[in-house]
């Protein structure tokens, strides 16, 4: 029973960490340090890793240190079961040095599922030189609360969108063979975007009928139509009971309904979370024995749980089949992998060998990505620049950056996590042996007390976080030490421009704006033809950290009251053009007032400051979509398109008769909203048929003309509206969209096709079913910018609908 359990577990980084420094010291090679270290840390087995950010500075040394470890615990265990080991790979490998893209809900914004699935491709590619064969990743969490700090690892509010984003990087990541791919993990389940208030970790508030229609839903699209791997189960307590201890989530929902057969792996110390936050239980092995029986099978990041199961079972408290089940699963999946192909001869990659990493793919694909993403808020003219411009003011501490375009879970913030851990841990030493303080766990960077800015990095590191305050130089310097072709705005525009007199002044910034910041601004924007003001916020672990995991917010007004250097700059008269770097709505009402143009850079990467110059000065055409809606007030929040008829700021008894007695209910910028350099016109859908049968497919076409002097990019959006139900119904829901490129005065017939089962409903016994009657198809621009309208009717009677043909999925 202890070789099962060892199969369900591993040490962690923080317990590996110091035993092999140690070892070192005192002289060991890493194969003597870690044979030591597994003998005492798992002399049953190791049946899972996370590597974290500490045990390995780079890709290289990890493929070193992962094949040395797999030899070891080859010769150390009774039976050389290899080891899953895990990594974050939201947009790119999450390792220093590791190719960097643009962070999810960029990837979103591309509205191009396709660049998403070349991208996991690549990262693919780089987990298996290195011999990583399991990815925390996708996010699928809808994000309709901007308070909530890791909206930028969504793929944005709406779930169809959310699933075929997601399928595509499944598709991407596992390959078309397991045993050639990285077994990817669809996160959270279920319900953690939503929880009260916008606070991480925080209650969740939802009825079963939206968690089964819409926040389940790109989970279902991953599992039906990828075969995802694994599923990690939510931190979220829903109707009181947390998710990692509650069957109806983990079995019920997940297996029995969305038809689930592979592992579900724990986010970092949930069962801890049913001791330290939610308190259901009083000891280990009463949280083990919960997570267990409601479905959970791998415990991250290390055995503090399923280390009491075999005594469990032994003192009847456990009935053995539920380990057995569990073990079973965790084989299942390495089998998948290929990594039982061959137990006595273990390799990092068991009979196959790795590819080698593109890595002017990587660039080319992160760069591509980036210019698809960026999305125009507004333009009155402004852009592109007029090719008589010759002095342009560059206002703004991030319009020097480049570090301010990734997201929290990149390379760049774990490399500064590194540096902040270690420098802390060394100040403690240094204090410790001088007698000053006592010989206390470490505490690292960058959290919030006793609400952490991540409860994994607290369990897996053994420190608790804190905030620190300010931006350390060091970390923009190693940002562009990890890519040293990247080029802040400010940079990539004096490039752009070489005749041009570009004025760059850096006032200002997320850790704060002074008077005299406001005043250097206008007075560099009085003497130019136009000012480009970069503001945003900051995502990652520490440093003045304002987006991320832990870091959510009550106010979201741009930080650092950043919006007096675009007031200072409009107030001279020269026509602002605001830059918003962040991965999350923010409240731009007075900020678009006072500008010309806003253009919204939802966490680029590496290629950030070269596609914002390249809009900027109208080398190519911004083509980005909003995933999410922007808010015009705090009090609108949540927002987002999808909310049912009766409900939300477009209620079907007409436009604003959902307002508020002091405002108006409609967000800021919708969702699918964004500009170009060009006008399109849309002309009348043409319905292959305007009877449908459930298992149909939806058939239009419609004619798309560029009307302007420029080529551009269309994202063309199909959305139905379900006119009578028995149940209540979004008052739009997005059945299609394709992104087209359609030359200066050039016409393109758009094809869209979509299941017609993509309308079910859970009726009121809880079925599956597709109701008959009118169904109203609208495309659009955006979801509030619909050009050309028509209807379809649903025949024949209810019928109960198979799960796996109800998506749109490319």
């Amino acid at each position: 029973m202890e070789e099962k359990a060892a199969q369900l577990s591993g040490p962690s980084a923080s317990e590996l960490g110091p035993r092999l420094e140690a070892a070192s010291e005192k002289g060991q090679d890493l194969r003597t340090a870690l044979a030591g270290c597994l003998i005492d840390l798992a002399p049953d087995g190791m049946g899972h890793l996370g590597l974290g950010w500490t045990l390995c500075p780079d890709l290289d040394a990890m493929a070193d240190f992962i094949s040395t470890l797999q030899k070891v615990l080859a010769e150390t265990s009774r039976i050389p079961i290899p080891a899953l080991v895990h990594l974050e790979a939201l947009n790119g490998a999450v390792i220093p040095g590791a190719p960097a893209y643009p962070t999810a809900v960029a990837q979103a914004a591309t509205w191009n599922p396709a660049l998403i699935r070349k991208m996991a491709e690549l990262t693919r590619d780089h987990l298996l030189s290195a011999g990583v064969r399991h990815a925390l990743s996708p996010v699928l969490d809808l994000a309709r609360d901007p308070r909530w700090g890791r909206v930028h690892e969504t793929f944005g509010e709406d779930p169809d969108l959310s699933a075929a984003m997601g399928v595509a990087f499944v598709r991407g990541l596992q390959g078309e063979d397991l045993r050639g791919g990285v077994a990817a993990c669809a996160k959270h389940f279920l319900g953690y975007s939503v929880s009260q208030a916008g606070m991480n970790l925080a209650a969740v508030h939802l009825g079963r009928r939206t968690l089964r229609e819409e926040y389940s839903r790109p989970f279902e699209a991953v599992i039906r139509e990828a075969g995802i791997a694994t599923v990690m189960n939510s931190y979220s307590e829903i109707d009181g009971v947390p998710v990692v201890a509650d069957p109806d989530i983990l079995t019920a929902l997940l297996r029995d309904e969305l038809g689930f057969d592979g592992a579900v792996v724990s986010d970092y110390g949930s069962i801890d979370h049913l001791l330290s936050r939610t308190r259901l239980v009083d000891g280990f092995p009463e949280g083990a024995c919960l997570a267990i029986e409601a479905g959970l099978d791998i415990e991250f990041p290390d055995a503090r749980g399923y280390a009491h199961l075999p005594e469990l079972v032994r003192s009847g408290k456990l009935d053995v089949a539920l380990l057995d089940r569990a073990a079973r699963r965790c084989l299942e999946l390495k089998e998948r992998l290929g990594l039982l192909d061959d137990l006595f001869g273990v390799t990092v990659h068991p009979g196959w060998s790795a590819p080698v990493p593109d890595r002017d793919a990587d660039r080319a694909t992160s760069r591509a990505m980036a210019g698809q993403a960026a999305v125009l808020l507004t333009n009155n003219g402004a852009l592109p620049l007029a090719p008589t411009t010759r002095r342009i003011a560059v206002i703004g501490g991030p319009a020097t950056e480049v570090r301010i375009h990734y997201g929290g879970y990149s390379g760049v913030a774990a490399a500064e996590l590194n540096t902040s851990v270690a420098e802390l841990q060394t100040l403690i030493a240094d204090l410790t042996a001088a007698g000053d303080i006592a010989a206390d766990p470490p505490t690292a960077v960058g959290g919030e007390g006793d609400d952490p800015a991540s409860a994994g990095l607290d369990d897996a590191m053994g420190m608790r976080l804190i905030p620190t305050p300010g931006f350390p130089t060091r970390f923009e310097e190693m940002a562009r030490e990890a890519e040293p072709a990247s080029r802040s705005v400010a940079q990539a525009l004096q490039e752009a421009l070489p005749d041009a007199d570009v004025v760059v002044t850096a006032a200002g910034g997320p850790e704060g704006t002074s008077t005299e910041d406001a005043d250097r601004a206008a007075e560099a924007a009085v003497q130019a033809d136009v000012a480009v003001v970069v503001v945003g916020e900051r995502a990652g672990w520490v440093g003045g950290i304002t987006a991320g995991e832990g870091y959510d917010r009550q106010d979201l007004c741009l930080p650092g009251d950043q919006e007096r250097l675009i007031q200072a700059a409009a107030a001279t008269g020269t026509p602002v053009v605001t830059v918003v770097v962040s991965g999350r709505p923010l409240l731009l009402g007075r900020i678009a007032e006072h500008s010309a143009a806003v253009l919204w850079a939802p966490l680029l990467g590496p290629a950030a400051g070269e596609v914002i110059a390249d809009i900027i000065t109208g080398r190519t055409s911004p083509s980005g979509r909003l995933p999410v809606s922007f808010p015009a007030s705090m009090g609108q929040i949540p927002v987002f398109h999808g909310a049912r008829a009766g409900s939300g700021y477009d209620r079907l008894g007409g436009a604003d008769a959902a307002g508020y007695i002091d405002g108006s209910a409609r967000p800021l910028f919708c969702f699918g909203h964004g500009l170009t350099y060009t006008d399109f016109e849309y002309g009348d859908i043409e319905l292959a048929t305007a009877e449908l049968q459930a298992g149909d497919v939806v058939e239009l076409t419609v004619t798309i003309t560029n009307t302007g002097d420029r080529d551009g990019e269309e994202v063309v959006q199909l959305y139905a509206r379900d006119v009578l139900a028995s149940t209540t119904r979004p008052a739009r829901q997005l059945l299609a969209f394709a992104r087209v490129a359609v030359a200066a005065g050039a016409s393109r017939r758009v094809r869209m096709t979509a299941p017609i089962n993509a309308l079910a409903l859970v009726d009121r016994t809880g079925r599956l079913v597709l109701e008959p009657g009118e169904v109203q198809l609208m495309i659009g621009a955006s979801s509030s910018d619909i050009r050309c309208r028509t209807s379809a009717r649903i025949m024949g009677a209810l019928t109960e609908v198979p799960p796996h043909e109800r998506f749109l999925v490319p």
